[in-house]
């Protein structure tokens, strides 16, 4: 991970950028999933799961390489 930050000087930052990434949609997936189930049921959760994945998929598909 530490191979691909784009600068030396705020490597720090860097990595507490990519920490919170990692971080937030853990914190806030228990509220959103909640809030889903309560608006559509247990249903709801599957076709939201497909359409974020769908979403991550195509988010990803742009990245060419690392360096």
């Amino acid at each position: 991970m530490s191979q691909v930050l784009p600068s030396a000087k705020s490597f720090g930052k860097d990595l507490g950028v990519v920490n919170i990434a990692a971080t937030l949609p853990q914190t806030l997936a228990p509220a959103v999933g909640g809030a889903i189930v309560l608006t559509f049921g247990y249903t709801g959760l599957f076709p939201v799961g497909i359409i974020l994945s769908i979403l991550g998929a195509v988010c990803v598909w742009f990245i060419k390489a690392a360096r």
